[in-house]
């Protein structure tokens, strides 16, 4: 049957939106290729949907296939399906027609941003073939008819639509590319440009190709064209699989493959949700911190968000916290809409939907690991546990589960204790949980406000990382218990016969006391402690001051900040306490009361790991307060 081209016009929008894409320039022009082939998948889909009650329809072929051909010397891409294909209406309302809803403002995003990763989201991703080709041809026949139908446009406002003689179902569209877009004749670029986004397409997707191939030198040189073939997508997405035909092999291989790490993850958790809306999760918790993962800004390679298996984006902060960065995974929708936006993740439902699922089960998992295999969590902790502490950050969601995950060292353990464990530990007549803060285990195990507790037998957490200053703020209870800073505030741990001593000294030193309070720069209050056995003195903060720990973090990133009043408590059982109040008593306004007080200050500063005013004066009053001895 020969039958005259019929002419048509594309709908008014279509113009808009072919005129954008061909005259515009856009970064990412490869994910044309990405459009054709989830295009090709979904139309396999259904016509193997069809052929479920009407095997009839597959007249014996039901080997549902995707082909990429390479044509150099034409210089034309093809792909080819044996799908559910098109009759005449269809190439008319599929192609020549764009629904109105959300054109408009489709082509004013497109204006703004540039951004190529919006196509489709609005039902154009057809027309991404425009920004390679100068000519696209669909020839195609709808499964269970026999005509076959071309489509041809130069994407100049027209097209045509013919009938011809085709002899199965599917379709082919043939790209003839831009003098500028030969790169897309080449093997290794589609090959990169499948992979990348549509490896884990169910249906096998074949690159077909021809190479030159050379043999011999000179004039005995003969030149022969050799056609090569590759299936791109034989790894199966195994997300998809059931996981009880999946072994602990096959994870962690493939964690291997998406995550280029090459020792085995901590951890993964497997998941399939149905219903209302439907997703897939294949999540791993790395064993060791991945490269970067430290600064927020610059860690990726996280969760891999695909939409019916067609790969979308890489690194998709938007369906995890920054706090679980160090997750690596697939997540894979059924709902979200193909080429789904940065914008539209941040504000769509099902997206916060899944990022709380991810998050649950990420926890969840790390809960189990931590109850069943102590090493191994312990080992995670120490390489990731700075991350996970971000958590108590602006995040009052998920702090119940995330302090069950807390590991810290301390005074009474040898290993990384949880505040569980300490909790299992504490004394009859405990009420609080004691926690220290500083620059080291070594710096911390060994400062004078644990004097008191050591003696007493008291367990005290050492909070030795900078971020555990931002952690205890949203820690202030645990299990019932309060936390409690030992370098702030007042102490509750004193006996009856502690209580008394104090009461009795603290009339023997009130004059002194009140007098060194006035005179030492830089202390707010001078009082008596309860916290030291050994040391002379020490410094406190108010019960919700700033630490030293904190100023010097402070201090750190504000070269401005200004020093915090503290208080210095005294020792009165120390024999240097005794020698400043005989000064005292003797005259109290003598070189000595100045030089013992001026030194006991400096003393705590040194002790607590802060600088000394001015060390060269400090010095000088040690060797002229040891002359007199």
């Amino acid at each position: 049957m020969t039958a005259t081209a019929e002419k048509m016009e594309f709908q008014t929008e279509v113009k808009q939106v072919l005129d954008l894409m061909i005259h515009s320039m856009y970064s990412h022009k490869e994910i044309f290729l990405r459009e054709l082939i989830s295009n090709a998948s979904d139309a396999l889909d259904k016509a193997r949907y069809e052929s479920l009650t009407k095997t009839e329809l597959l007249k014996g072929d039901d080997s549902f296939k995707i082909n990429v051909e390479i044509d150099k010397e034409n210089k034309t891409l093809k792909i080819r399906d044996n799908g559910i294909g098109m009759n005449r209406q269809d190439l008319i309302d599929n192609i020549g027609t764009i629904a109105r809803s959300g054109t408009k403002k489709f082509m004013e995003k497109m204006k703004e941003s540039k951004d190529v990763a919006l196509i489709g989201q609005f039902g154009v991703g057809f027309y991404s073939i425009f920004m390679v080709a100068s000519k696209v041809e669909v020839i195609t026949q709808k499964m269970g008819e026999t005509e076959g139908w071309k489509w041809t446009s130069t994407g100049d406002g027209e097209f045509e639509i013919e009938n011809i003689p085709k002899e199965s179902r599917g379709s082919e569209i043939c790209l003839h590319l831009k003098d500028e877009e030969v790169e897309y004749l080449e093997s290794y670029q589609v090959q990169s440009v499948i992979k990348k986004y549509s490896e884990f397409v169910t249906h096998p997707i074949t690159l077909k190709w021809s190479e030159e191939k050379t043999e011999g030198e000179g004039e005995e040189a003969t030149t022969t064209i050799e056609d090569k073939s590759e299936i791109l997508n034989e790894k199966p997405a195994i997300w998809r699989r059931s996981k009880k035909d999946l072994t602990d092999e096959q994870y962690n291989e493939f964690y291997t493959h998406i995550s280029n790490e090459s020792e085995a993850p901590l951890c993964h958790t497997h998941n399939r949700v149905e219903g209302v809306q439907e997703y897939s999760t294949l999540l791993y918790i790395p064993a060791k911190a991945p490269y970067g993962i430290f600064n927020q800004q610059d860690a990726g390679n996280g969760l891999k968000l695909y939409v019916k298996r067609v790969f979308i984006m890489d690194d998709c902060k938007d369906l995890l916290p920054t706090w679980l960065r160090f997750v690596r995974g697939i997540v894979d929708s059924e709902d979200l809409p193909l080429n789904v936006s940065r914008e539209i993740l941040q504000n769509n439902k099902l997206v916060n939907q899944i990022k709380t699922h991810i998050t649950k089960k990420v926890l969840t998992e790390l809960k189990k690991t931590a109850e069943n295999d102590a090493e191994a969590y312990n080992a995670f902790w120490k390489e990731l546990g700075n991350v996970l502490k971000e958590g108590f950050y602006m995040n009052w969601e998920h702090l119940d589960e995330l302090k069950k995950l807390l590991r810290f060292e301390s005074s009474q353990t040898g290993a990384l204790t949880s505040l569980t464990d300490y909790v299992t530990r504490m004394q009859a007549d405990q009420k609080e949980i004691y926690f220290i803060t500083g620059e080291s285990k070594a710096a911390v195990a060994n400062s004078p406000h644990l004097e008191v507790f050591k003696e007493k037998g008291i367990e005290v957490l050492y909070l030795v990382d900078s971020i555990d200053e931002w952690v205890v703020q949203g820690l202030n209870e645990f299990d019932g218990k309060s936390l409690k800073d030992v370098t702030k505030g007042d102490l509750d741990i004193q006996d009856e016969k502690d209580k008394e001593e104090q009461k009795e000294n603290e009339g023997k030193f009130e004059k002194l006391l009140k007098s060194l309070g006035a005179k030492i720069e830089g202390v707010k209050e001078v009082r008596l402690t309860s916290r030291l056995k050994d040391s002379p003195a020490v410094l406190v903060a108010d019960e919700h001051g700033m630490g030293a720990n904190m100023e010097r973090i402070m201090k750190m990133t504000n070269q401005s900040f200004e020093s915090q009043e503290r208080i210095l408590e005294l020792n009165p059982k120390h024999i240097l306490s005794e020698k400043l109040l005989q000064a005292y008593e003797a005259d109290e306004n003598s070189d000595d009361v100045s030089n013992w007080s001026t030194y006991l200050y400096g003393q705590a500063l040194i002790a607590e790991g802060s600088e000394l005013p001015n060390p060269v004066e400090h010095v000088q009053l040690v060797n002229k307060m040891l002359a007199k001895i």
